[in-house]
């Protein structure tokens, strides 16, 4: 048995797999959203959630600074100071993107303040194709990006039923085409046999008239 177990593997050294964490969890922060494999979704969500704690505590320090520094108490307000500053380079640490480490302490910690846990979540998608692993998306929790409505089933009917219709139109369509180009094409075969029709008859005429006069010829002889 494997006692005292902290965390996956992932097959990859400890530097590469702490590198892999920090890409992963920097993308969440930004995009709000990324795909994977489970392991490493688990073991990122980790990662994230912890981190949004400590930007939880930076902000709120942040936040007493500033209030402390308006209302005069200098001494108070450097302690306040020095912690968010303790927190924002701790969280330095794993996100190495100042913009997305911002938008971390900015952005997505003020969304949380009323929230014990649960920043993140991790939705399956089914299997990957090549080697077959478990694909899941994991997100945060009530951003814009994730928060936005999802289709309905009866919208996704009502599409689906718009779909057929524009097909069956399509196909309409195509069958109307065919026949005005079926149309067209008998049109100019009357026009072309009407045309050779005259030009026949004259051709036999000259045939005619040599028949009759082998037929005198005969008679006379």
């Amino acid at each position: 048995m494997r006692h005292r177990v902290d965390h996956r593997k992932l097959g990859r050294t400890a530097s590469h797999r702490k590198a892999m964490l920090s890409n992963m969890v920097t993308s969440l922060f930004d995009k709000e959203r990324i795909t994977t494999t489970a392991p490493k979704a688990k073991e990122a969500r980790r990662s994230a959630e912890r981190l949004v704690t400590r930007a939880k505590k930076g902000y709120v320090a942040y936040q007493k600074f500033q209030s402390l520094k308006e209302s005069g108490s200098e001494a108070e307000a450097k302690q306040k100071q020095a912690e968010a500053l303790a927190h924002w380079r701790q969280a330095a640490r794993v996100i190495r993107d100042k913009d997305v480490l911002k938008k971390l302490f900015e952005s997505i910690a003020p969304l949380y303040l009323d929230r014990e846990g649960g920043y993140t979540r991790i939705l399956r998608i089914g299997n990957r194709l090549g080697d077959n692993a478990e694909s899941v998306m994991l997100e945060l929790v009530g951003t814009e990006v994730t928060s936005e409505p999802k289709l309905k089933k009866k919208a996704k009917k009502e599409e689906a039923q718009e779909g057929e219709e524009a097909a069956a139109d399509a196909k309409e369509e195509k069958k109307d085409k065919k026949a005005e180009a079926k149309d067209k094409k008998a049109d100019k075969e009357k026009k072309a046999a009407a045309e050779e029709e005259p030009v026949s008859e004259s051709a036999e005429k000259p045939e005619k008239k040599k028949k009759k006069d082998s037929k005198k010829s005969d008679k006379d002889s």
